[in-house]
């Protein structure tokens, strides 16, 4: 029989170990791209809810709905699906988000959302007017707005605080205006 001599035997059991780690991330690899390459999902289709903590009744809430609507949109460049949430189209939240919107359309890419936290929140409400100051974490990534495909890594933004206006209509806090700050 012929044996390994004893102080060659860790540099045998090392190359071992590569070949075979070798062998299953080719194998791997190998399963990888005989299976059906994944394809884009489709847009959802644009819906006007919101997280379950996005009570429209409070201006926190009223925020939260308006900001998960605007990363909805963002999937879409559907400015429709921000507009249960703001006073109306003409007012500056709606026409901000359709502006922006459009142009990420007119530049062929939309966003993929998958980052969107809120935090620090600071209310102040004022008879029928509230403004609500608050951090959005941002993260995703943009795809062509055609096929649905990435057009970039995911990347999380830098925090940015917002100042957000809100009127009570109806019962319902609603976005009327809002602006980063620096």
């Amino acid at each position: 029989m012929n044996r390994i001599p004893e102080r060659n035997r860790p540099l045998v059991i090392l190359a071992t170990g590569v070949v075979v780690l070798l062998l299953v991330a080719g194998g791997v690899l190998l399963v990888g791209q005989l299976g059906p390459s994944p394809t884009p999902t489709p847009p959802a289709s644009p819906t006007a809810t919101a997280s379950p903590s996005a009570d429209p009744s409070t201006p926190e809430g009223a925020t939260r709905a308006f900001f998960d609507a605007f990363a909805q949109a963002r999937r879409t460049d559907d400015a429709s699906i921000v507009a249960p949430f703001v006073t109306g189209t003409e007012s500056s939240a709606y026409r901000t988000v359709d502006a922006f919107l459009r142009g990420q359309k007119e530049s062929g890419k939309a966003s993929v959302i998958t980052t969107n936290d809120l935090s620090g929140f600071g209310v102040d409400v004022q008879g029928t007017t509230a403004t609500v100051m608050v951090t959005q974490q941002l993260g995703g990534y943009d795809i062509d707005v055609d096929t649905g495909q990435p057009l970039e890594s995911p990347t999380v933004l830098p925090a940015t605080n917002f100042r957000v206006v809100l009127k009570l209509v109806d019962g319902r806090w609603l976005v009327d205006e809002f602006e980063p700050l620096q």
